[in-house]
């Protein structure tokens, strides 16, 4: 019993602003009904093949670089609140629009619209996270906000399943009220802490800030680790978002259109599931852990995930990979984002950030036009066999990486 108090108990004493970011976060992915679903609709409304989905997604991708770059810029030198209100204002806008069109090109056109929107907002909210969290917070803070994120989703998921085929609209009217709905509480109540607000022990001197024209490309010559996490992202991008690709036409190809995105839906709801229940468990009990070794425990629970569901297995094996899945994306979470924020300038939060964006954007991608080609041409089990050995490179980097910024970061070991 005491063990469990504690479990929960390291959430107490938290900040105003880590509280509200945990609401926003429930609130936005109560109302996600459709990102899940963006390939059942690629392929089962609209009818596009594979390949066809996975051009689709890499031209997004392409598209969403420029946006990344130009919010980095921009979230390092303008007031992050506005922004964030500005081009969310903008994104839900172009989203609602899918709703009150069939679909086809001008449902994609908007919804891409909207991403394009989205991303040049994702830079800011990514350094206004970290710019009200104190660095002993970090892991504490991004797990809280990982509850509130799943908390939502599992019931968005599973709600969105059922609208899939009959109330389309009403999913993307649903999901824009939400997602400004928890943009305004954010802009409301939380609060920047800044450098000269904190005791001397609770500063990092990794994170003071530089000159402003001090480039991005200097710092990371400085700083390599960071280079080489950079590309391991793109590595862990291409193996992660292969279960909003690969998973769900897998489903639908094995169970039937109608089913198969059901039980997809229920399968993303109990993803949600298992973070609700264990990112407390596994925050306290790695919490000694460094975040090179919990990201390289993640990457292989992920990876090992997909080699589970390689010879149609019956829908109760889904469940045992989700939650080899599940446990690899939570422990992956807990070391790769407080790894970013207490390695880059507070100046330069904003830039560095989008290059992080846009190299999961190429990883995932790269991802789904290669397994589209597989698909293709072969079968699944060779595309999960290959998406593991993806994430098998993506160790090895990982490790390398161990040694490297230990040399690079020294005081923070």
């Amino acid at each position: 019993m005491k063990k469990i108090i504690e479990v929960f108990s390291q959430y107490r004493g938290l900040s105003t602003s880590a509280y509200v970011l945990f609401i926003g976060r429930m609130i936005t992915n109560m109302g996600a009904f459709i990102w899940p679903l963006l390939t059942l609709i690629l392929k089962d409304k609209i009818g596009y093949t594979p390949t066809t989905i996975s051009y689709i997604f890499l031209v997004v991708g392409f598209l969403f670089l420029p946006a990344n770059i130009i919010g980095g810029k921009l979230a390092d030198r303008f007031n992050r609140k506005k922004l964030i209100i500005i081009f969310d204002c903008i994104s839900v806008f172009f989203f609602m629009l899918c709703a009150f069109v069939e679909p086809g090109t001008w449902m994609v056109v908007f919804f891409i619209m909207a991403g394009l929107f989205a991303n040049i907002e994702g830079p800011a909210f990514d350094a206004l996270v970290i710019d009200v969290i104190k660095p002993k917070d970090r892991e504490k803070v991004y797990s809280l906000m990982y509850l509130g994120h799943n908390l939502g989703y599992m019931f968005g998921a599973a709600i969105g399943g059922l609208l899939f085929a009959n109330y389309l609209s009403l999913a993307f009217i649903l999901d824009g009220i939400t997602t400004i709905s928890s943009t305004v509480l954010i802009i409301a109540f939380v609060k920047v802490i800044h450098m000269n607000e904190l005791e001397d022990e609770e500063q990092n001197e990794y994170e003071l800030g530089m000159h402003e024209s001090e480039k991005v490309s200097t710092i990371l010559k400085k700083r390599p680790s960071i280079i080489v996490q950079l590309i391991i992202f793109l590595f862990g991008a291409f193996v992660y978002d292969q279960w909003t690709f690969s998973l769900p036409m897998y489903m639908t190809d094995l169970f039937g259109q109608d089913l198969g995105s059901k039980y997809f839906g229920f399968l993303s709801s109990f993803n949600a599931f298992v973070v609700i229940f264990f990112t407390p468990i596994i925050t306290y009990a790695i919490q000694r852990f460094r975040e090179i070794p919990k990201i390289f425990i993640g990457q292989l629970c992920i990876g090992l995930s997909y080699l589970i569901i390689c010879n149609k297995p019956t829908y109760s094996i889904f469940f045992v990979m989700m939650f080899v899945f599940t446990i690899g994306e939570i422990v992956n979470m807990l070391g790769s984002s407080p790894f970013m924020s207490r390695r880059v300038p507070s100046t330069h939060r904003g830039r560095i950030h989008s290059y992080a964006n846009i190299t999961r954007f190429l990883g995932a991608g790269i991802g789904r036009v290669v397994i589209g080609w597989i698909l293709e041409a072969t079968n699944y089990s060779l595309a999960f066999a290959s998406i593991a050995s993806v994430g098998v490179l993506a160790l090895a980097l990982i490790a390398y990486n161990y040694y490297l910024d230990r040399k690079t970061f020294p005081k923070l070991y």
